[in-house]
């Protein structure tokens, strides 16, 4: 198939020579989609309602996984992640490590040589401030 063509597939060719002047257009927009999962977060602070995901590696889909569950997330509830090696790339072959996307992605992560720093930050004015709508609930 020719790089100019605008279709992906010889079926979408196909199709559209069949219907050609019918009313048909090709890709005229984009329809946003959602698919509904449940997530089970590792542990949740009992007091705060922070979730913390404890990561030794992405699988594939996990990045998707993460930011969809962030983006369906109420504001007062929030996911850290406890990663094994934030130095650790994405993936095989990924420029991108796991410490860096959490970041770019706006997650927190902390690792076991940080769970106090973890602690300081449930413990903080900021983080009762943040969670603070989660108890009245």
């Amino acid at each position: 198939m020719s790089k100019l063509s605008k279709f992906r597939s010889g079926l979408e060719k196909a199709f559209f020579a069949c219907v050609k002047g019918e009313g048909f257009d090709f890709e005229p927009f984009m329809v946003p989609y959602v698919v509904h999962r449940d997530y089970k977060p590792d542990f949740v602070h009992s007091h705060t309602g922070l979730m913390v995901e404890c990561k030794g590696f992405f699988r594939t889909g996990d990045t998707q996984k993460y930011k969809a569950i962030r983006d369906s997330l109420d504001r007062n509830t929030e996911l850290v992640f406890l990663l094994s090696d934030p130095k650790k790339k994405l993936r095989k072959g990924a420029q991108m490590t796991m410490g860096e996307w959490c970041l770019k992605e706006g997650f927190k992560f902390y690792t076991l040589d940080t769970v106090d720093v973890l602690i300081e930050y449930i413990n903080s004015e900021k983080v009762s401030k943040y969670h603070s709508k989660r108890k009245s609930k």
